[in-house]
């Protein structure tokens, strides 16, 4: 499997843009007018959200990977420059 390059605030981006494209389709979230109380994911919307998250957390470990590298390899730099 290739590795992602995605930083952190992409793959945040892309979580947040997939989910509310998904809660903006009638197949998958009941919108009420009435209040968030009567609001809810449907069946085919929740089989929808599990399997959006488990494509999507592999790019969320990686960018979190890739983030802690650099921080690493920023104090590293920082400590031989001292």
């Amino acid at each position: 499997m290739k590795k992602s390059k995605m930083n952190k605030t992409a793959v945040k981006d892309c979580i947040f843009g997939g989910l509310m494209e998904l809660s903006r389709n009638h197949r998958f979230y009941y919108h009420s007018s009435v209040g968030s109380n009567y609001s809810h994911w449907t069946e085919d919307g929740k089989e929808a959200v599990l399997e959006f998250l488990a494509e999507m957390g592999p790019l969320m470990r990686a960018a979190e990977e890739m983030d802690l590298d650099a921080r690493a390899k920023e104090m590293v730099l920082k400590e031989l420059k001292s």
